[in-house]
């Protein structure tokens, strides 16, 4: 059965919908839940090692404008997107006290994620890479609605918790860049183009260097060697079968076209199959906040 789970509704956005749910992944810590499988499984665990310090990042970058907005509706969607990154956090820091739990040095493989994020002082930028980072999540979590199928072999808790992300993400995905074009009202598109676009060349390249980085740690730990035939079939798993980073990669690099707009992108469709997906897996979906079992 599935943990608690509190509907938070906003009263202002309707879209943007916190769900305050305790998914108990420490108290089911699982090695390789993926379908038995190490390398699919680090493919999600690997992820989880950057969220709950990602997560604070992005409510502190958007925070910043919050207060300075002329559009109090953009500021108030800023307030419903902390609150569910703030439950993200939460329950990503439940996730990696797991993984502690199954004797990963999750502290070893947090300190470079920190650094990372450390170096972007300009609140512009670091609202910049808020961008970049949220475009890839959105991706992530758009390949995962719509092909569930891909987590049918993960253990509950984990898979659970993985959909709920991804349909919060989607709600989202578009409050950062709005963001971004409502405090730079005179910057010349081109400029605002390069500055997003430098910002997500200067995240995704540093995060692929780290997560690979993790992905030998995860493997050390489990004593397996990383030769050859390990990232052979890593490549495999990630490109071809079943092909996580592959189905991404069209949507990552829609980022990079000029008129790029997330809601250009309607997921309306996805997003509502996902909350009756979520109302089925969770039955308290109505109850009042704080009255949920």
């Amino acid at each position: 059965m599935a943990a608690g789970y509190t509907a938070i509704p906003s009263p202002h956005d309707e879209d943007i919908i916190p769900r305050d749910i305790h998914f108990g992944i420490l108290g089911n810590a699982t090695r390789h839940w993926f379908d038995g499988d190490m390398i699919k499984t680090v493919t999600a665990d690997g992820l989880s090692i950057f969220l709950p310090e990602g997560e604070r990042y992005f409510i502190r970058s958007l925070k910043h404008y919050a207060s300075k907005l002329k559009d109090r509706e953009l500021a108030r969607e800023i307030n419903g997107y902390s609150v569910q990154e703030a439950f993200h956090t939460r329950e990503h820091e439940d996730y990696n006290r797991a993984l502690q739990s199954l004797g990963y040095d999750v502290e070893e493989m947090e300190k470079p994620v920190r650094y990372a994020l450390g170096v972007a002082k300009n609140p512009l930028h670091r609202l910049a890479v808020t961008c970049a980072i949220e475009h890839l999540t959105a991706t992530l979590s758009s390949v995962t609605l719509r092909r569930p199928e891909l987590l049918d072999k993960a253990a509950a808790p984990y898979r659970r918790l993985w959909m709920w992300h991804a349909l919060e993400e989607l709600e989202h995905k578009a409050v950062a860049l709005d963001v971004l074009k409502a405090v730079t009202p005179g910057m010349p598109g081109w400029k605002r183009y390069l500055l997003r676009v430098t910002a997500m060349n200067a995240t995704i390249f540093p995060f692929l260097v780290i997560f690979l980085r993790n992905v030998r740690i995860f493997a050390r730990t489990d004593g397996i060697k990383t030769g050859i035939r390990f990232w052979l079939r890593f490549l495999w798993v990630v490109f071809v079968s079943p092909g996580f980073w592959r189905r991404c990669m069209p949507l990552v690099l829609s980022y990079y076209l000029p008129g790029f707009d997330p809601k250009n992108k309607d997921d309306a469709e996805l997003i509502a199959k996902a909350r009756a997906w979520l109302a089925e897996e969770f039955p308290a979906q109505a109850a009042p906040a704080g009255k949920a079992g």
